[in-house]
């Protein structure tokens, strides 16, 4: 299996599609939770845990449809390339998510 140029758009675009869900995902949970000094007592965690988790959930669902949509108009070659960049864009992202990538 060669490596071609579709493919790789594919993965860029999904790519840059995961880039964008975890930006709106953080972006939103921290707002709807106050900003970085807002007082998280037990409610207010789970809170702002349950609505970064439900915009991550929507942010990907969208992704993957538009993943499936562009896959059926740009062709083979580049839907293998879409799906490849999905799966490593949302390890990629959940392992961040979870704490990864921390100092």
């Amino acid at each position: 299996m060669t490596i071609t140029r579709p493919m790789v758009a594919g993965a860029v675009v999904a790519l840059a599609g995961h880039g964008l869900a975890v930006g709106f995902t953080i972006a939103l949970a921290t707002a709807a939770d106050g900003g970085p000094n807002a007082d998280l007592d037990a409610g207010g965690r789970f809170a702002a845990l349950f609505f970064g988790l439900l915009t991550y959930g929507i942010a990907q669902l969208v992704l993957l449809g538009s993943c499936f949509a562009l896959s059926r108009r740009l062709g083979r070659g580049s839907s293998s390339g879409l799906v490849a960049g999905w799966i490593l864009g949302l390890a990629t992202s959940l392992y961040y998510l979870c704490g990864g990538f921390g100092t």
